[in-house]
C-alpha cells in the first residue's frame, strides 16, 4: 500500500468522523515516521500481536472471535439446559442467542473477504463450557465464575476497542466489531448485575487477561 493511498484513507476517516483528531495525528506521525525510515510496511498490531497489514489482522480477529463466540454459544446453551434460577433464565437464553449470531456473522464476514475459518476451541473455552454445563454447580457459583473472567467489562474490552480504532480501510468490519463490543458489554454488565443481586457485592478474582489471551469471549 503506497504512502499516498494510506494518507488519503487516513484523511477520509478523520473527515468522516471515524477517528478523532488525536488518533489522526498519531497515525499521521506513524505514517511519516515509516516513510522517513524507508519502511512502508510498519505492520498492524492487534491484541499484542503484529500482523503484516490491516487485512491480515482483521481476518485473524474475525476468526478468533468467531471461534470464541461459537464456544460461548455452546457454554451458555449448556447452562440454559440446567439453569434453575427463574430471574436469570431468560438472560442466559439471550446471551446464548447473542453468542450464536455473533459466530455466524463473523463467519459470513470471513467469507466476504475470501478467508477461511481456521481457529478452533481453546483450553479455556472447553473449561468454561464444562463449568457452565455442570448441573451440580449452582447458578450463584456459575455467576461468580463467569464474572471473574472479566470483572471490569470496559477494561476487558479496551484492547479490542484500540484495535478497532486503528482500522482505516475495512470500514465494514470496523462497524461490525463496534456493534459486537456493545453486545458483549451488555452481556458482561448484565452478568455482573445478576451476580451481585444473587451473591451480594462479592469481588471475584480477575482472570480477564487469561481469558482474553485465550480467545474466550462472553
Amino acid at each position: 500500500m503506497s504512502r499516498d493511498f494510506e494518507f488519503k484513507q487516513l484523511l477520509r476517516a478523520y473527515r468522516s468522523g471515524v477517528i478523532n483528531e488525536q488518533t489522526f495525528e498519531q497515525e499521521l506521525a506513524q505514517l511519516e515516521h515509516g516513510s522517513a525510515n524507508g519502511d512502508g510496511g510498519r505492520g498492524f498490531e492487534a491484541l499484542g500481536k503484529t500482523y503484516s497489514n490491516e487485512r491480515e489482522a482483521v481476518v485473524a480477529m474475525l476468526d478468533r472471535f468467531r471461534a470464541g463466540e461459537a464456544n460461548g454459544q455452546q457454554a451458555f446453551a449448556g447452562w440454559e439446559k440446567v439453569v434453575n434460577t427463574d430471574c436469570i433464565r431468560s438472560g442466559v437464553r439471550m446471551i446464548t442467542e447473542r453468542e450464536g449470531y455473533h459466530a455466524r456473522i463473523f463467519e459470513r464476514r470471513l467469507a466476504d473477504l475470501g478467508a477461511e475459518c481456521k481457529t478452533g476451541a481453546t483450553e479455556i473455552g472447553h473449561k468454561i463450557t464444562e463449568k457452565l454445563s455442570d448441573p451440580k454447580m449452582s447458578d450463584k457459583e456459575k455467576l461468580l465464575y463467569i464474572t471473574s473472567l472479566a470483572p471490569d467489562p470496559d477494561a476487558f474490552w479496551k484492547p479490542v476497542y484500540d484495535f478497532v480504532d486503528r482500522i482505516k480501510d475495512d470500514l465494514e468490519s470496523k462497524e461490525l466489531f463496534k456493534l459486537y463490543i456493545q453486545d458483549e458489554l451488555s452481556s458482561g454488565k448484565w452478568l455482573m448485575h445478576a451476580c451481585q443481586a444473587l451473591n451480594g457485592p462479592t469481588k471475584a478474582p480477575s482472570a480477564g487477561a487469561e481469558a482474553l489471551s485465550a480467545d474466550a469471549a462472553v
